[in-house]
């Protein structure tokens, strides 16, 4: 039977109790009171020889221990199943991401749950190291790509490293697990012929408008696809935005072959989305922007670079976020410090008003203008080029 006793270095009782498989064990009950003390070494036997039979559970363990918190300490030990906790954690950072990050966040996450069985609906302190190999395992024979199980296996990681941070858990018992070897899929700029031939390309105004964006401003496609009127300064001939994945504001200096663009489609107004009905267009799936990028590819008789994946999904290195890549390699080609490349991508930021002020912001302008244009490439225009009266009317009036 059970018993407490006491060492002269510690001022706690010590528990003795056998375990399932018979073994003395002497576990400090962290508390000085001897009658908790005795409680949980009888539930903790209690406890051992209900697994020796085979009856006991993680939920019946953390209820046990969760009554004697609440005895010794006054409060009872978080006991959220681990599907409450993923359901309250996704919740939660509804409001702080996008929502199409939100999207890819819950696809793991509901994946997770289904690989757990039984397990989803015990307590979060019942998650192992097993569980999570045994996720990525299950991901790995459905055939997805290692990229995406790493991809899957991190949100995990993620969400469990908060339980771990709030104390829900012990330990985030991701870290444990090897993830499998990723596949490159970096991806390839296109060279400035490329990208007029993309903008020839392009099926409708609006998307030349997005393709010309997303090379001259360096900016992702969410990014610019959400871009409207206000963003352009036409009294400092800027691009004025705020990254939606960083929060950063950036200042882009617009090149001539963008303001000239912009000031063909300023006739249909100057208020509202720059890209028109592609604003409200959604970016992932087989209709979304990123698939019809890829069609505008194709369409111009480019190269998608497509790889294979150790899974059944194929890559293309070349997607709209290689004309963020294009513009960098672009701009390195040219010479442009790497500071500056940076400030323009966007990876590092500075105060707005100190943009426009700081000296550095010259340095942006001379950055852009190093870009070639299509004329001094002796590329011909899909169009006629816009007059000389048409290039000097304001895009907006007044705007700041």
């Amino acid at each position: 039977m059970a018993t407490v006793f006491k060492r002269d270095s510690s001022p706690f009782w010590f528990a003795c109790f056998a375990s399932q498989q018979g073994k003395t064990i002497r576990r400090s009950t962290k508390t000085a009171d001897k009658a908790t003390a005795l409680r949980m070494a009888l539930e903790w036997e209690r406890v051992e020889r209900e697994a020796k039979a085979g009856l006991a559970t993680v939920a019946a363990f953390q209820k046990v221990v969760s009554e004697v918190s609440n005895r010794v300490i006054g409060e009872t030990l978080p006991s959220r199943t681990v599907r409450q906790y993923f359901a309250q954690w996704l919740a939660s950072q509804e409001r702080n991401i996008t929502p199409a990050s939100h999207d890819r966040y819950r696809h793991p996450v509901n994946r997770f749950l289904e690989s757990l069985g039984p397990v989803a609906d015990q307590p979060i302190r019942a998650l192992q190291p097993r569980h999570i190999e045994q996720f990525k395992q299950d991901r790995m024979r459905l055939g997805r790509a290692p990229n995406t199980v790493i991809a899957d296996v991190k949100i995990v990681g993620i969400a469990l490293k908060q339980a771990f941070d709030f104390g829900e858990i012990d330990r985030n018992p991701t870290p444990a697990v090897r993830l499998p070897k990723s596949v490159s899929t970096r991806r390839v700029p296109f060279t400035m012929e490329e990208i007029f031939r993309l903008a020839d390309a392009a099926p409708n105004d609006d998307w030349e408008t997005l393709i010309l964006l997303g090379f001259f401003t360096g900016a992702r496609l969410g990014d610019c696809v959400r871009m409207t009127w206000d963003n352009v300064d036409e009294r400092n001939q800027a691009i004025v935005y705020t990254q939606r994945k960083t929060g950063k504001a950036v200042v882009v200096p617009v090149h001539p072959d963008l303001l000239s663009h912009l000031r063909c489609i300023s006739h249909r107004g100057t208020t509202g989305p720059l890209c028109g009905a592609l604003a409200a267009r959604a970016q992932p799936g087989k209709s979304g922007l990123s698939a019809k990028f890829k069609a505008i590819v194709e369409r111009a008789g480019l190269d998608l670079m497509t790889v294979q994946g150790k899974g059944n999904q194929k890559f293309s290195r070349r997607t709209f976020h290689s004309l963020r890549h294009t513009t960098a390699s672009q701009l390195s080609d040219g010479g442009i410090p790497e500071d500056v490349r940076m400030e323009i991508t966007g990876h590092s930021s500075r105060d707005m008003h100190q943009l426009y002020t700081h000296p550095a912001y010259e340095s942006l302008k001379r950055a852009i203008l190093s870009i070639p244009t299509r004329e001094s490439l002796g590329l011909a225009r899909k169009a006629p080029p816009i007059s000389d009266g048409q290039r000097h009317v304001p895009l907006r009036d007044g705007l700041k």
